[in-house]
């Protein structure tokens, strides 16, 4: 009685313990192999890609050869006609180099808007970067009937090679695959969000395949005729009312009516984040999430529409629904489900072999931006383009203690985006947004990924706040073994178990005295 465990059962113990090690260490290193070789089969995939494409015969270019940029190139191949003008595929026999050559017509307006588009390809170009997330520029030539751009050639886009090669494999396969492509979108608008840039069509067409020297691929992207810049304090811009756009992949604070029925046509820093999300939800589950454009326009200016519930088959629910919250500052920006994908025991084994692989994120995550060229982005002509907080008045100025603008008192509830109440005060998201009073913990935003965060980094931390921080309370309570899918709303379940949505209710002031814990609303809303 009372004696210490014997010699034999710390024996015992200790064996077990080294069993489980090795048990780990076996799997680990099984599903590593099974990751490697299924990465290696995507890779291979591509040779689908290139056989010939047969050409048809009435889509045929009279030209056969052709100079852009000194550069002498043979066209040998149609690829493909759009609303745009014409693909093909050519030749620069000098640099023994394949390229495609887009023509089109030159017609009114045109002009101006190709050669915008080349100056900020030429920019975001310059910025060194192995593996560029972007499409590869080559040269560009005017006639008075035609305009030619010579670029690198792309194998297909990312719908096509999806539902040709990955979306009817088996589910372990299909769901690596998944995630190579997840990561390689959230690595392209990774690379946007550090340049504060807005690409504003983010569909899987405007997403393509090219072929990497090692075998491998990466996805570029193409398509920055819809292109914003932010101002680098503001989190919301207002753009042009005719600005083009994709119904289901323009987001909610896009197409929000006003109290006149007029469309906002807000764009917010995350607006590129949910397009991904929707594209990511059609690739996985071969639907969109709304029946009709009618139904997804409800969805959008209807105050009582929930968030999206994302299927569980798959594996994608966690990353998805982030990103396709309805309210932008609930929404999860590419870098931050791209960083908690990689602090996931599980996923950050993927993530790895995909650094190996294909390329690394982590060099875009944390690449700097050189001031001139950020001066250089921010001439970018935008036509329309109105940023309702960039001249706020000097008078805001000298009186605010906060910066350039006060903090609005209503936060993420306020509801109110007129240009002159943008301009004097500031929200939750802009940089320069801060909490009035209260401790350091009050000044933080609470993490999204509440009791799920996998990010430990001082970045995260020193800027969000999480379960283990607000209330000791929460600490004291044993965790619900049925988690999200408990039923048990009955006073003394909720005050001896804590649930995974706590962290996002608030603290009900009555506590143990409160009486509507029958009320599913009030239960919803506060904790006890």
């Amino acid at each position: 009685m009372g004696a210490a465990p014997s010699d034999h059962q710390h024996d015992s113990v200790m064996i077990h313990n080294a069993q489980h090690a090795k048990n780990f260490a076996r799997d680990h290193g099984n599903n590593k192999k099974h990751y490697e070789a299924s990465i290696e089969q995507m890779g291979k995939l591509l040779n689908f890609q290139k056989n010939p494409i047969k050409p048809n015969l009435g889509d045929q270019n009279d030209i056969k050869h052709i100079e852009i940029d000194g550069v002498h190139y043979e066209i040998t191949q149609f690829i493909n006609r759009g609303g745009f003008g014409q693909v093909y595929k050519a030749q620069d026999r000098k640099r023994n180099r394949v390229v495609a050559v887009k023509i089109m017509k030159n017609t009114a307006g045109v002009q101006e808007e190709i050669q915008s588009e080349i100056h900020f390809l030429r920019l975001i170009k310059s910025i060194a970067i192995d593996s560029h997330p972007v499409i590869d520029y080559y040269g560009c030539k005017f006639t008075k009937e035609s305009i030619f751009i010579a670029m690198e050639l792309a194998a297909t886009d990312l719908l096509t090679f999806w539902f040709n090669n990955a979306a009817h494999r088996e589910p372990q396969q299909k769901f690596m695959f998944g995630i190579v492509i997840i990561v390689h979108v959230l690595r392209a608008l990774i690379f946007l969000e550090k340049l504060n840039i807005i690409h504003g069509d983010i569909k899987p067409q405007n997403l393509v395949i090219v072929q990497s020297p090692r075998q491998h691929f990466h996805v570029k992207l193409i398509d920055f005729g819809t292109v914003e810049k932010m101002n680098t304090r503001c989190a919301l811009i207002t753009v042009d009312a005719n600005k083009a756009y994709t119904v289901y992949f323009a987001s909610p604070e896009f197409l929000r009516r006003d109290s006149n029925n007029v469309m906002a046509r807000h764009l917010h820093k995350k607006s590129d984040a949910w397009a991904a999300g929707v594209m990511f939800y059609v690739l996985f589950f071969e639907r969109f999430p709304w029946k009709n454009e009618f139904e997804y326009e409800n969805f959008c200016n209807s105050p009582h529409a929930r968030d999206i519930i994302v299927p569980r088959e798959g594996g994608y629910k966690a990353i998805i629904e982030l990103l396709l919250k309805k309210d932008p500052e609930e929404r999860a920006s590419a870098k931050s489900t791209y960083l908690q994908m990689k602090g996931h025991p599980s996923l950050s084994i993927i993530i790895k072999i995909f650094h190996e692989h294909f390329c690394s994120v982590d060099n875009v995550c944390f690449m700097q931006v050189p001031i001139d060229l950020r001066q250089e982005l921010s001439k970018l002509p935008r036509s329309g383009h109105r940023n309702p907080a960039a001249n706020p008045p000097a008078s805001t100025i000298l009186t605010s203690v906060f910066g350039a603008r006060r903090p609005c008192r209503y936060g993420r509830a306020c509801y109110n985006f007129e240009r002159d109440h943008r301009k004097e005060f500031a929200h939750p998201g802009d940089s320069d947004y801060r909490m009035s009073g209260g401790n350091q913990q009050d000044e933080k935003l609470k993490c999204r990924y509440g009791a799920d965060c996998f990010r430990h980094d001082s970045e995260h931390r020193n800027k969000y706040v999480h379960p283990e921080e607000i209330d000791p309370d929460l600490l004291k309570k044993v965790k619900c073994r049925y988690g999200r899918a408990c039923y048990d709303k009955t006073i003394d379940h909720l005050r001896t178990y804590s649930h995974p949505d706590d962290f996002k209710k608030e603290k009900c002031r009555y506590g143990s005295r409160c009486y509507k814990t029958n009320d599913q609303e009030h239960m919803a809303r506060f904790w006890h």
